[in-house]
């Protein structure tokens, strides 16, 4: 469907920490990095929202005033009362020297979600400011917060919610979102008569793990920020959008979806224009030429170089030609926008070699088998279980052979998506659905299973394979209970819940099968 503009082309206000932060949180900011972002903000907004006077960014005031940029300036609130007081210390002083280019001061931030202070002791904070400062003082908290705690509003000048549909425990999706933020303003409004309501933080993220319906994405924030001004617009809603630039950083705390709510990327290029066309993928029709070009190549080489023409053979061989350059490119962003930290690094890389090695052993085989006929059973589809190989390697059997290393490698794709399976169904908040990044360790495990599923379960059942057969029940039923808990809404916990369903299969079908070809010959050998 094609997008709404935004009704102007300058926006209100907007959540400003500096940018090319993608390590941490920012410490001791220059001056010249403030003066670049407000310069280039400048062009866009008529007013940007802080969250603290540490870090240099007590200069924020004095530099906006340079542009023509109006303040939201925030004093950072959290456990500990002697950074609170260095804190609000500060921001009075500040206040103080730069009023003429604030439009008011936030005392703390979802200081009550995160359960730091008590509703009376944040008070004391918000009016001690107050009556520092004259100035307009408020506090920023999420809208079922405040509806919790109504007591703070008599505190404050007027209030100030974050409406962040993301993030709500029954999230609607982008079609319903704007009725949906409208509805919660007005009620907002008729919970505190008598005070201005403005909406604090709202956005949409660019990257990130869907949450029931709401599915983030470069679109999708397009068309929430343009139509969520049109709101703004008709309904005379004031509001500050979250954020400026991209926080890669709060990938720790958030998932990665935390690092994607900015208007412009971590280096200020802006990631949509808010008038005409937006790509949800750039250069995306780029890679799907190239898989395409693959996969038909891979193709003509498979029946060119098959002896016997096994047409399931070629068909393997040239959908790896397909999928390859598809599936390389999908885990090059997986890997780009969500690893935060060497263990991250080290631990998705696994993963991927893991799951590229599997599939080119199994690609490999097929294709030996078409050029020469019925070859050797593949160690992929007829390993060793994983913990046999590691006992019989303590045992003295130390050969590095196929079967070894390759029932290492199932053993570590089938606890990986064990492991993450049982993240996302006890604690799946912050944690994505990395489908492509084990896509090509379920296609090897799959296809393996398929191409000698006799062979696969006799080689486990000779084993007892106990690990694979434990680890494979769990992924069953991780593949219903990962979409239920999404309430089947989105397609990526669909296609994890298909992924480990695959994974099971290849594991439990084939011992099932080679369990009722045992019963089979036992019961024609009784007569």
């Amino acid at each position: 469907m094609p997008l709404p503009d935004a009704p102007t082309a300058r926006l209100a206000c907007v959540s400003y920490s500096p940018s090319g932060a993608t390590d941490g949180m920012p410490r001791d900011v220059a001056p010249a990095r403030i003066r670049a972002d407000l310069q280039r903000l400048a062009l866009r907004f008529d007013c940007v929202r802080t969250y603290s006077v540490a870090h240099g960014l007590d200069r924020v005031p004095s530099i906006a005033r340079e542009f023509g940029l109006e303040v939201l300036l925030g004093a950072w609130i959290g456990r500990d009362a002697l950074l609170n007081e260095i804190e609000v210390e500060r921001v009075i002083a500040v206040a103080r020297a730069e009023r003429d280019v604030l439009r008011g001061v936030v005392v703390g931030n979802e200081v009550l979600l995160r359960h730091e202070l008590t509703p009376d002791q944040l008070a004391a904070l918000i009016l001690r400011v107050r009556n520092a400062t004259d100035l307009p003082v408020t506090y920023a908290d999420v809208w079922g917060f405040w509806v919790r705690h109504r007591a703070v509003s008599s505190a404050v000048s007027f209030v100030t919610v974050h409406i962040i549909p993301y993030w709500d425990d029954d999230p609607v999706g982008i079609d319903q979102v704007i009725p949906y933020v409208d509805r919660l303003y007005t009620e907002m409004q008729r919970t505190f008569p008598g005070k201005r309501v403005l909406i604090g933080e709202t956005g949409w993220p660019s990257v990130g793990r869907p949450r029931g319906a709401n599915a983030p994405g470069r679109v999708n924030q397009a068309r929430y920020i343009r139509e969520f001004t049109q709101l703004a617009q008709a309904r005379n809603i004031p509001y500050n959008l979250i954020e400026a630039f991209d926080q890669p950083w709060k990938r720790t705390p958030e998932g990665t979806v935390g690092g994607y709510w900015g208007l412009d990327d971590a280096r200020g290029n802006a990631k949509f224009p808010l008038m005409g066309p937006v790509e949800e993928v750039p250069r995306g029709q780029r890679v799907f030429w190239v898989s395409v070009i693959c996969g038909v190549a891979a193709a003509l080489f498979a029946l060119v170089t098959c002896s016997r023409r096994r047409l399931w053979a070629v068909c393997v061989v040239g959908a790896a030609g397909l999928l390859t350059p598809a599936i390389l490119a999908r885990q090059v962003n997986y890997l780009h926008w969500g690893n935060t930290n060497a263990v991250d690094w080290v631990a998705t890389l696994a993963m991927a070699a893991t799951g590229w090695t599997l599939w080119l052993c199994v690609v490999r085989q097929l294709w030996l088998e078409s050029r020469h006929g019925r070859g050797p059973v593949s160690a992929v589809s007829a390993p060793r279980g994983a913990i046999t190989a590691l006992r019989r390697w303590r045992a003295g059997e130390r050969r590095l052979d196929t079967a070894f290393c390759t029932g290492l490698l199932r053993g570590f794709a089938l606890l990986s998506a064990a492991y993450v399976s049982f993240g996302l169904v006890f604690a799946g908040r912050h944690r994505d659905f990395p489908v492509w990044l084990f896509l090509p360790a379920v296609l090897a495990l799959v296809v393996g299973a398929l191409e000698k599923s006799r062979a696969h379960g006799r080689a486990l059942r000779a084993d007892d394979a106990v690990e694979e057969t434990m680890l494979a029940s769990w992924l069953m039923l991780a593949a219903v209970l990962v979409p239920w808990l999404e309430d089947f809404a989105n397609l990526p916990s669909l296609a994890w819940g298909l992924s480990v369903l695959a994974l099971g299969l290849a594991v439990l079908l084939p011992i099932g099968l080679q369990a009722g070809a045992q019963q089979q010959s036992a019961e024609d050998a009784d007569p």
